[in-house]
């Protein structure tokens, strides 16, 4: 069958090449992939910087693919509940499910994790056979390419509803401007936030439009003060803030926006030193809690929450293109020149 790989753990070499058929096993089920999406984890495996060398280390050839969906066509031995032509979401965190994290809900801290398409074959393939725990049946009519993205806005689902739970009536700080970000802005709103502020640079341009079109207040970073244009929404300072996009800057920016008690999610993953002042997180008690993928409870809140935001998201995948076109879709993400991208094993 046809799967996109990583053939060599150098930079590039992700192409289109057969690999095997998946063998069904007990406990699991064979899905046949309708799509899936890319995101900076996928760039960084094909630039192949030490960072991601050292994290995955997978065997070669390694076929990529986290964030994937699609329609159930077998059942191993001991599954039950599932239906034959189902479309199901998938979370590709594979747990031990025995450790003192799993036991205590906190799948995203499982000692033992790994995740299909970085550690372990991921979901760009034709077909797949995943653990039954991991899959998520979606409602009869949902969209398959929206199904692709249900991943990314269940770490959005995670930071928004469980880790820095906004109430209804705040105000919310997004910095980032990336699909992540918009996934943020997504859920905020779908909380009941009475306004979200999306804080991008001159070079997002054309996602803080459309952050706009969602109902986002955009800042432009490199031509506004931040702190300024969010004490012009909210005069005491943001209420929340979530950092989506893993730049080292961002911690100092948002945290002046702000307000007292306020409590700052860290949702992006920067590799370099972030500097900031602490002394505010004393003074002003203010927060930063880490915000690490989902946990399996999450993937019910978000499976929920793809229905309700359905047309929003459709607005977010803006390129679906074939498998032969996977150095375009990577092109497209190395340029910003896109938002979410989804490939598909069919032409």
């Amino acid at each position: 069958m046809r799967a996109i790989a990583k053939t060599e753990a150098a930079p590039g070499h992700i192409v289109e090449i057969e690999v095997a058929e998946p063998v069904l096993g007990p406990d699991q089920v064979l899905l046949r992939v309708s799509g899936g999406g890319l995101c900076g984890t996928d760039l960084a495996i094909r630039r192949w910087d030490a960072d991601i060398a050292a994290e995955y280390a997978p065997a070669f050839p390694h076929v990529l693919g986290h964030e994937f969906a699609g329609y159930i066509e077998a059942l191993g031995a001991g599954v039950e509940g599932m239906t034959i032509g189902a479309l199901a979401a998938v979370t590709p965190h594979l747990n031990c499910g025995r450790c003192y994290y799993c036991n205590n809900g906190r799948h995203a801290l499982c000692t033992q994790r790994s995740i299909m398409g970085c550690h372990a074959p991921g979901g760009l393939a034709e077909r797949i056979a995943v653990p039954a725990d991991n899959v998520f049946v979606l409602p009869d009519g949902s969209d398959p390419q929206l199904a692709a993205v249900i991943e990314p806005l269940t770490v959005a689902t995670h930071a928004v509803l469980e880790r820095v739970p906004i109430g209804a009536g705040d105000v919310a700080l997004v910095m980032g401007a990336g699909p992540v970000g918009l996934l943020h802005l997504l859920v905020a709103r779908a909380a009941g936030a009475a306004a979200v502020i999306v804080a991008g640079v001159a070079a997002d341009a054309t996602r803080l439009a459309l952050a706009r079109q969602l109902g986002a207040i955009t800042v432009d970073q490199d031509s506004e003060d931040l702190a300024a244009a969010v004490r012009r929404v909210a005069p005491r300072g943001a209420d929340v803030a979530y950092d989506a996009s893993g730049h080292p800057d961002a911690l100092a920016a948002a945290l002046p926006a702000l307000r007292r008690g306020g409590r700052l999610g860290i949702v992006g993953y920067c590799h370099a030193t972030a500097p900031f002042h602490s002394l505010p997180l004393a003074l002003d008690e203010k927060e930063l809690i880490g915000c690490r993928a989902y946990n399996r409870g999450t993937w019910v809140r978000s499976t929920t929450l793809a229905g309700a935001l359905a047309d929003e998201l459709r607005q977010l995948v803006t390129h679906v293109l074939p498998f032969a076109e996977i150095d375009q879709a990577f092109t497209l993400l190395e340029r910003r020149e896109c938002m979410k991208v989804v490939v598909l094993p069919d032409d």
